[in-house]
């Protein structure tokens, strides 16, 4: 064999060994996340943690949280739905909704949004009133929407990436 067959047949297998390297240690990322949702996945009803699991941090102050749900899938993307029921000053409601860049809708246009997207995660506590009874607040391409319970106060929002 010519010393440039045995230099490129080297070549060869040391790349070989590298793509083999590279394709083990992302499998082996990929296998190891994979474990990490299973582990994580599941469905919690009034869980004290639902709150930090869904927006990563401590309930804030001003709010009570009343009833909550949130489901995690078992896939390897991000699969998520959350629904709360909370108890809140308006100033902590009005920094919500801005910083939700959300606007008022009919109440109608909201409904039924909510009964067709998933309606098997909804929860019953979840604005269980006539869709009159509320203030709906949402914006185009989120996959949720605000309700605020127009005698009581009460604000009840899910959010949902599936």
């Amino acid at each position: 064999m010519k010393v440039r067959s045995k230099r490129s047949l080297f070549l060869a297998i040391v790349a070989l060994a590298a793509i083999f390297c590279f394709i083990q240690t992302s499998t082996f990322k990929f296998l190891f996340l994979q474990e990490r949702n299973v582990m994580l996945a599941g469905t919690w009803e009034d869980d004290p943690k639902n709150w930090s699991r869904a927006f990563d941090e401590a309930v804030p102050a001003p709010v009570k949280i009343i009833h909550s749900k949130y489901w995690k899938s078992n896939h390897f993307t991000e699969e998520h739905a959350y629904y709360f029921e909370v108890q809140a000053t308006p100033e902590w409601r009005d920094a919500f909704l801005k910083r939700s860049q959300v606007q008022p809708i009919a109440a109608t246009n909201a409904w039924s949004f909510r009964e067709s997207f998933h309606s098997d995660l909804n929860p019953n506590w979840f604005a269980p009133d006539a869709a009159g009874n509320y203030e709906v607040w949402d914006h185009i391409g989120y996959h949720g929407s605000i309700w605020i319970n127009k005698t009581n106060g009460h604000i009840f929002f899910y959010d949902i990436q599936v």
